[in-house]
């Protein structure tokens, strides 16, 4: 074998290798405008859908947290309608609710193949505004008179695996997430008020157990108590 024809199969091997790791998908990170994150990545999905490239897009998600809370929620009567006090005042009670808050606020992660085509696709989505990595210094550049696109830097593995973006979600336990923080002041409104004030404030916060201990008055003492978080409400 000529050693030109080894350098043809050597480059034909090469060329081949680059262009498989070229075909393997990544995770990439967009930018969105505030409170785009949601129609970007409905308008991409839909978009990727309609033009049949599901084997180049792999994933598309918002990274999210899931917490319960309790919050107040009026209470209805067997007609449906909300129930009043003898004051008027509408009836409340606690209820346990399961809230999704958004992780990176303003960001979209794509599973994707990146090429030239793919990139534009994305970028096309409206409020979108680039990926991260890319800046308008360096998002294009000439080459032989060509503009062509410069390739966003990808999410390493162990970034992927810190970020959780491949983790199995429902596995993973939903926790409380208090509405109070310390050095709230609060009002005791359960049955048990351990001070002689029910104006404290709080000293602590378990989220694990929904509880918080606070701090207040009894016989000119200083003294703390732990409650259950919906046994105090936020003084305004």
């Amino acid at each position: 074998m000529s050693n030109e024809l080894t350098a043809d199969v050597f480059d034909s091997e090469t060329a081949a290798e680059s262009d498989k790791a070229a075909a393997i998908a990544k995770w990439y990170i967009v930018h969105t405008y505030s409170g785009y994150e949601n129609k970007v990545l409905t308008t991409l999905k839909q978009k990727v859908e309609n033009i049949g490239l599901q084997d180049q897009f792999k994933d598309i998600v918002i990274p999210v947290e899931k917490v319960r809370e309790i919050v107040k929620k009026r209470v209805k009567d067997k007609d449906g309608k909300y129930k009043k006090d003898e004051d008027g005042e509408y009836i409340e009670e606690d209820t346990e609710v399961i809230t999704e808050y958004k992780l990176f606020p303003s960001y979209v992660f794509i599973k994707m193949i990146m090429t030239d085509d793919n990139q534009n696709i994305v970028r096309s989505v409206r409020g979108c505004t680039g990926f991260v990595g890319l800046n308008s210094m360096n998002a294009t550049e000439k080459i032989a008179g060509v503009t062509v696109h410069n390739s966003p830097p990808a999410l390493s593995d162990e970034e992927v695996r810190e970020l959780g973006l491949e983790a199995d979600t429902e596995e993973i336990d939903v926790g409380f997430r208090s509405k109070f923080k310390e050095g709230d002041t609060v009002r005791v409104i359960g049955a048990y008020c351990p001070f002689e004030d029910p104006v404290c404030v709080v000293e602590s916060v378990d989220e694990a157990n929904n509880s918080v201990t606070v701090i207040g008055n009894m016989f000119g003492r200083k003294i703390s108590a732990e409650l259950p978080a919906t046994d105090v409400e936020a003084v305004d």
